[in-house]
Formats: C-alpha cells, sequence, structure tokens
C-alpha cells in the first residue's frame, strides 16, 4: 500500500503520492479518467490536484463524479489564477478525436501542449476572481469546501497583496478550504514564506536532485507541506540525464550497483527520479501521472515503502557530475 504521511502544518494524512488531474477531459477521456481515479484511490492514492483550468475547464466537474461518496477519503487541492483556453470547446474536440494517434505516438503528447490554441489563460489574480473561482470550484466539484486553495502561477508580488490575502483568508473564515497555497514558480513560493503569511502548502516542479525544497522550509521558519510536480524535471532534466547514461559506463555501473539494474534504461532513470522525489519530500506529496494503469502500478510500488534516500544521494551526484 503506498506510504501515508501527515502533512505538517496541516494534520492532514494523504498518500505520499498525488494524482495530478490536469489532463482530465481533455488528453483523457471522462471515462478513462473516471475508470483511472477509482484505481488510484483503491491503491491508496488520496491527494488529488485540480484547478478550475484543467481538462479545458472539464477536470472538476469530471471530478465531482468519482468524488461521490468518497469525500471523506480524499483530500483535494483546487486552485485560483488559470482560466481554462477560449477555444476550451475546440480544444476537448480536438483531443477527442486526436486521443488514439496520442496514445500510440508519446512525443505527439508534447507538442500538443505546446500548441498556442490550447494553453490556459493566466488571470489577474484579484480578490473579485477569487471569490468567483471558489464558488465556481465548489459547485463543479459538488462540495462544500477543500482541503486547500492555491494561488496558481502568481507572480510573487501577488502573494503578499493586501487584498489578495485578505480575500483567501475569508474563504477559510467561511470553511471553503481549510488551508491556502502557492502553486506556482520556485520564486512565487518563496516569496510567500514570510512568516506572517497566511500560506501552508507550497507547490512547485521538482529540480531534480536540487535542494528547493530545503529552501523554502528554511525560509518559512515553520511546518509547512511541500508538493512536487513535473518529476522528470523541468527544462529537460531527464532528457539530458538520459543522454549521459547512455554515453557513460560509469554512470550505468553506479545505476546498477544502487539497485536500478533492470532491463529498460528508461524504466530505471525513471524509478531513480521518482524515489529521488518521494526521498527529498519524504513528509510531502509527489504529484505524478497515473491515468494508465501501468504507470499507477509502477509509481506505487516505489511508494510502498519507506524512501529511499541511496536514490537521492545516487541522483544528486550525477547531477553534479554531468
Amino acid at each position: 500500500m503506498i506510504r501515508r504521511v501527515l502533512l505538517p502544518g496541516t494534520g492532514i494524512e494523504a498518500s505520499c503520492l498525488g494524482f495530478g488531474c490536469a489532463s482530465l477531459g481533455s488528453r483523457v477521456s471522462a471515462r478513462e479518467g473516471l475508470e483511472a481515479l477509482a484505481r488510484a484511490h483503491e491503491a491508496g492514492v488520496t491527494w488529488f490536484d485540480l484547478a478550475p483550468a484543467y481538462g479545458a475547464g472539464e477536470a472538476e466537474g469530471i471530478f465531482s463524479r468519482f468524488l461521490a461518496g468518497r469525500r471523506e477519503q480524499v483530500s483535494i487541492l483546487t486552485k485560483v489564477g488559470l482560466a481554462p483556453p477560449r477555444a476550451s470547446w475546440l480544444m476537448r474536440t480536438t483531443f477527442a478525436a486526436a486521443r488514439p494517434l496520442l496514445a500510440a505516438v508519446r512525443g505527439l503528447r508534447g507538442q500538443a501542449r505546446r500548441m498556442r490554441a490550447i494553453r490556459n489563460r493566466a488571470l489577474a489574480i484579484t480578490p473579485e476572481l477569487i471569490e468567483r473561482s471558489v464558488a465556481g470550484s465548489l459547485a463543479r466539484l459538488g462540495t462544500d469546501r477543500v482541503e486547500v486553495l492555491a494561488l496558481h502561477d502568481p507572480d510573487p508580488q501577488a502573494v503578499r497583496n493586501e487584498e489578495i490575502l485578505r480575500a483567501l483568508e475569508r474563504v477559510v473564515a467561511r470553511g471553503q478550504a481549510r488551508f491556502l497555497g502557492v502553486a506556482g514558480s520556485l520564486e512565487a513560493c518563496l516569496a510567500a514564506t514570510r512568516p506572517d503569511l497566511p500560506y501552508t502548502v507550497f507547490q512547485t516542479g521538482i529540480r531534480p536532485g536540487s535542494r528547493d525544497f530545503e529552501e523554502i522550509e528554511w525560509r518559512s521558519g515553520r511546518e509547512i507541506t511541500l508538493i512536487g510536480h513535473s518529476l522528470f524535471g523541468v527544462g529537460g532534466t531527464r532528457d539530458s540525464l538520459m543522454t549521459r547514461l547512455r554515453g557513460d559506463a560509469s554512470a550505468t555501473d553506479a545505476l546498477a550497483a544502487a539497485g536500478y539494474a533492470g532491463a529498460d534504461l528508461a524504466a530505471d532513470l525513471s524509478a531513480l527520479l521518482l524515489d529521488a522525489a518521494l526521498a527529498g519530500n519524504r513528509a510531502g506529496v509527489t504529484l505524478v501521472s497515473m491515468f494508465e494503469a501501468a504507470h499507477l502500478a509502477q509509481n506505487s510500488a516505489r511508494a510502498s515503502g519507506g524512501p529511499r534516500d541511496t536514490g537521492l544521494e545516487l541522483l544528486r551526484k550525477l547531477m553534479i557530475e554531468a
């Protein structure tokens, strides 16, 4: 069973793996998504990451169908700050027609995500937007509260804006969210660490082998929950590591010596990156892709025991030597 963690500063017990729902309703159909959500929950996943923009605006509504009858068994983080593409109906239609091809040709997925027409839109975060967004999310989700409401990709200055802070505090006072967070760049997370600010949850992309999460914790000086996403690394880290492993026998020997010696180098590297992410954030949540049953099985197997510090140590060594 997937390891559980008591999230610092919240009292929430959650799975150390979180389910990212960005593709729910766009690249992944409602039927496939609901099957994947139920499968993941059965395997022990209790943390689910959503946003109004996800799935071309469809993710929260689809998720509500999974949530029915499970509300007390799961924790939800949703966000405010991004909207789906203006032509979200076209995006949904395009993805519905292209799903078989996208599933067959892995590289097309990345190209599809980079298409300007299907990119989410950044909104100016204001008190009025927060009020509308929270009400809309709760209605789509079919619930009266979420565990965390996070600012989505905010400007670092926005996280300290007094009007925004007062609006967020009203959301908590009404019981619509238990905790507040920032889901964005490292710079935005660091700006939100000031001890007098109300943020408890910090979500940002993983830079494999870095000490970013340690810096956020140190700067905050209090108990906080950290959530990592983009497991394979922002900026093509996984691809650069793969190139090195293929051309450096000493690096592959080190990988094998640490217990990553399967028949598939790509799978070994993925296992190493997940182990390092879990060890580098042992009290928090790591968001991973689990829409495919094979990915769920691989991820849950890595997260079923204690954190593997050897994986983190090896990754940091490989990154230094790269």
